[in-house]
């Protein structure tokens, strides 16, 4: 178990106060090809577009009315279209969890890629699950290989546990939401006092307005607050919003400052690239690069807060592109 002195700057019981209610729901889409499916340097781009079109062809076909209120798929896809000006400053109530970089499936082979949600954005698996019928038959990746629905199940990053909610003729409710308490758990379990983040896709981060080009904890444990915050404001009242505004602050300022000093030591381990990739947009009728670091950094870490956020970040994503699967990393 990591321990730590204790800190006087610390509020008691912080980050129960800033995660209390908050949810994460992990959903893994388990799938067959039914003929060569093939995947570029961030998968994340194809499944994204691809669901982007289904959900929009079958659920919400016409174009909205000015001055009037989004339909709830609309509403869901605000966030989910970059290109819509209006989601820009809008955060993501999800995050694309895709296959490896150039990964090749040949007919018959079974293969998985996911989505985490937050908050109430569960509500929306129902939509997901047809919608993805529709991204199978019509294809996905170079060349539009198609797929087959197996089934659908919720899992636990944290343990690996993995329930089946949805096959082909039944859904059944979800339980293995990760909580706050499921991070406290695994911090309160945690052996040894080293952390290594394995960056599975890009990790765009910027400090100071400037692209992060190594790691560096400090900006990680920013990025990761704030996007936690943003997150957890989703679905809370005003008045809780306005009342816990300077508790977030604290916290960012006080872990920043820490994470400061580990950075300030030499790394115990770097093994971390950079990686150039680009996004097509409707809208600016040009690319823009979402490139970011890959592979797997070790830090030397005692703090118990700063594993706490490190640990969410796995099912949050950090960084520019979220919903395109970038910036998801896991603990070890």
């Amino acid at each position: 178990m990591i321990t730590t002195s204790p800190d006087p700057d610390a509020p008691p019981n912080v980050c129960a106060q800033l995660m209390a209610g908050f949810t994460a729901q992990h959903i893994v889409f388990t799938v067959r090809a039914r003929e060569a499916v093939q995947f570029g340097e961030q998968p994340g781009l194809n499944i994204r577009g691809a669901l982007y079109e289904a959900l929009i062809r079958r659920f919400s076909p016409n174009d909205p009315i000015p001055g009037l209120p989004y339909d709830p798929v609309r509403q869901f896809l605000e966030g989910l279209d970059d290109d819509n000006p209006r989601g820009q400053n809008i955060p993501r109530a999800y995050a694309i969890q895709p296959p490896p970089p150039h990964a090749i499936y040949k007919t018959g082979e079974q293969f998985e890629f996911g989505i985490a949600l937050y908050g109430e954005a569960r509500a929306y698996i129902p939509y997901l699950f047809y919608a993805m019928r529709d991204v199978a038959s019509g294809g996905i990746g170079r060349g539009r290989g198609r797929f087959e629905m197996l089934r659908i199940s919720e899992v636990n990053p944290f343990n690996g546990s993995r329930r089946q909610i949805m096959d082909p003729h039944s859904v059944s409710d979800m339980r293995l939401a990760v909580t706050h308490e499921t991070v406290l758990h695994a911090v309160n379990v945690w052996r040894g006092n080293t952390v290594l983040l394995r960056f599975l896709t890009p990790t765009r981060l910027t400090s100071g307005g400037e692209l992060v080009t190594r790691p560096r904890l400090g900006v990680i444990v920013r990025r990761l607050i704030e996007r936690a915050q943003a997150l957890a404001e989703l679905d809370r009242p005003s008045d809780v919003v306005a009342g816990q505004k300077t508790l977030w602050k604290a916290e960012w300022e006080r872990l920043g400052r820490i994470a400061d000093q580990i950075d300030r030591q030499p790394v115990l381990y770097d093994d971390t690239r950079w990686v150039d990739i680009s996004s097509f947009s409707r809208v600016k009728g040009r690319s823009s690069p979402i490139g970011g670091l890959m592979g797997k950094t070790r830090w030397y870490v005692e703090d118990r807060d700063v594993l706490y956020w490190l640990l969410w970040g796995q099912s949050l994503h950090i960084g520019k592109n979220t919903p395109k699967g970038n910036g998801w990393y896991r603990v070890e």
